[in-house]
């Protein structure tokens, strides 16, 4: 019979061109087989779950509870999610690691069925852990351009998860950005040209691989060009399959061939390829998302892509599935689209519950859930999560000699390294007017400083200070903190009178904050028509996403940081390149424009020195 169904497949090749699917179906080893068999349908449909092990309204778990033990108890969940707000340090992350797997691990077959227990630390903006180094953000390295660094990036902060007992990390993020207006991706892409994304999205892939941790590409199919964020609504990508095929789905080919073993969905509607509508209770009318769209996740990312790794929904909690479907309803029919996890319902017990009754009663649901958990189950005994001796994570080792290991990882001297040696690569040069950079210290009585935030401010006068210093130089150096303010003060206009050289800082976030119903264009343009008045040069330092300069097209001297949060190499870096001490090598990943659409600097635009 078998041999009938192979020579009819290749007959149907020959006859027509037509080169089937790949088969989704997961063959097991005799032990994985043995341990599904004798799974129960409670059991099965908990490994499609990935909680959260605390509320977004609270103040995280960090520790086990009884309502966290309830949790995992009563869903067997296949893993869960930790989010900053579970972490406030490495012994404590290392004990609660190890607690979960104790707490919430599977027993079948005299084995265990340990958790996926994953994160998103992706670098840069997106960093759930509160130590070690901050290494730079995508953006960052895309304007380095280096597949090398990102790499070591990558592998530096797998290693650190590693030690902390965390197997999963839910990056790299391909989407591609294109849209300068993208209120939610930003500086989380590599940039707007797809080639490139896909050369550092595979190098980020494979530095996760070097470090034996899980990885799962995001947002599929595309994330990088919409006006609405899917944590607050449902965003709408309406573009054609042509160019959804030369831009947005680029990235996640490449990443397919190179191995990626998860692939995270998006809640955007993709007419092109589902424009399917959901008709809820009140008769509203709502598209179907790509995360519960079969034509996208089956469709287009199965059979057409061919990926046979693990389909994951992102967070369901989040508004645009959250104020659109009830939670159950949700979860069943992202199961039914082809989603093998679902990640972070709003009611983990309410979602599970829902999806085991179908699983009880509807053949499709139990047939797609059983394709799902032996996925599950082959993903974590590659990985060694069957055997956590084995994996790389030294939970062999007892929990005093497990933390002193990812002490010596997260805060040794080795990752601060690399954190130092990649942001030097990314310090982009946009803009110099007069051929300021390198700035020399001599002759400077006075810096200001102006920020957005305290901590930034406190990192660059700190930065500054330190490099000046350095060099023999010893200026005064006063800095302002602008948050929320429209103008400059008495105060600060005085200052400035006696100033010799202003930095200012900007940190836009989305298109909102570079207009001006926003504090920070204003403010900026401020202290711009003063510098003016008192003939001052001004360096600018974009904090955040590389656009601020669009407001303010006349700054003397501009330079892209793509830090996102303080506590990193990026600012630093500036300002060492600022005042000479390292050369600007990085360019611009993406194209800066205006509020018309006039592209003001192209993509790879950068002063190199």
């Amino acid at each position: 019979m078998r041999w009938c169904v192979i020579i009819g497949i290749i007959s149907l090749i020959l006859l027509t061109g037509y080169i089937p699917p790949v088969l989704s179906d997961t063959v097991l080893s005799p032990e994985m087989e043995g341990i599904f068999l004798n799974m129960t349908p409670d059991e099965r449909v908990g490994q499609l779950f990935m909680p959260a092990i605390s509320s977004a309204s609270g103040n995280g778990t960090q520790e086990m509870t009884p309502e966290l033990v309830s949790m995992l108890s009563q869903i067997h969940p296949g893993g869960v999610i930790l989010f900053a707000r579970d972490i406030s340090s490495i012994k404590q992350l290392v004990t609660l690691t190890e607690s979960l797997q104790k707490n919430g691990s599977l027993h079948k077959n005299g084995k265990k069925v340990p958790l996926f227990i994953s994160i998103d630390q992706e670098g840069g903006y997106i960093t759930r852990l509160p130590f070690g180094p901050r290494m730079p953000g995508n953006m960052a390295l895309g304007a380095s351009r280096s597949a090398e660094t990102t790499r070591e990036v990558a592998r530096t902060i797998g290693n650190e998860l590693s030690s902390l007992g965390i197997n999963m990390n839910f990056a790299p993020v391909l989407d591609v950005e294109t849209n300068q207006n993208n209120p939610v991706i930003g500086i989380r892409s590599f940039g707007a040209d797809p080639e490139l994304v896909s050369t550092l999205g595979d190098a980020y892939i494979a530095g996760m691989h070097d470090a034996g941790i899980i990885c799962s590409g995001k947002h599929f199919p595309g994330h990088g060009d919409v006006d609405i964020d899917s944590h607050l609504g449902l965003p709408l990508e309406n573009h054609t399959k042509t160019r959804m095929n030369e831009v947005e789905l680029v990235p996640f080919k490449s990443a397919i061939t190179s191995g990626v073993d998860a692939i995270m969905t998006a809640h955007i509607i993709f007419p092109a390829y589902d424009n399917s509508t959901n008709i809820l209770e009140d008769g509203t009318e709502v598209p179907t998302p790509a995360t519960l769209s079969k034509p996208i996740l089956t469709g287009l990312l199965r059979d057409e892509l061919s990926f046979d790794g693990l389909i994951i929904t992102d967070a369901m909690m989040m508004k645009a599935i959250a104020d659109n479907f009830k939670t159950g309803d949700a979860a069943v029919k992202a199961v039914r689209a082809g989603a093998d996890m679902i990640l972070y319902p709003d009611s983990a017990k309410e979602a599970y519950e829902t999806v085991l009754h179908a699983y009880q009663t509807d053949t499709e649901i139990r047939e797609r859930a059983n394709e799902s958990v032996k996925r599950i189950l082959d993903l974590k005994e590659k990985y060694g999560i069957m055997d956590l001796s084995c994996s790389g994570n030294n939970s062999d080792l007892d929990q005093k000699s497990r933390s002193a290991n990812a002490e010596k990882i997260s805060l040794g001297e080795e990752a601060f390294i690399v954190e130092q040696k990649a942001a030097e690569k990314t310090v982009t040069l946009v803009s110099d007017r007069n051929n300021l950079i390198p700035f020399s210290g001599e002759n400077l009585q006075s810096i200001i400083i102006f920020s957005p935030t305290t901590s930034f401010t406190n990192e660059t006068s700190e930065a500054v200070n330190e490099i000046l210093q350095s060099q023999g130089y010893s200026p005064e150096i006063v800095s302002f903190t602008y948050q929320n303010q429209m103008n400059l003060t008495n105060d600060q206009k005085n200052a400035v009178s006696h100033a010799s050289l202003l930095i200012l800082e900007t940190s836009s976030t989305n298109a909102t904050q570079r207009t001006n119903n926003y504090y920070m264009p204003l403010f900026s343009r401020d202290v711009l028509d003063l510098a003016r008045e008192y003939e001052l040069p001004v360096i600018g330092l974009s904090l955040n996403q590389p656009y601020d300069i669009m407001y303010m097209q006349d700054i003397p001297v501009y330079f892209a940081t793509y830090a996102g949060r303080a506590g990193g190499q990026n600012v630093r870096s500036t300002v060492r390149a600022m005042f000479g001490e390292i050369p600007t090598i990085g360019t611009l990943p993406v194209d800066i424009s205006d509020e018309n659409g006039t592209i003001l600097y192209t993509m790879n635009t950068g002063i190199i020195q």
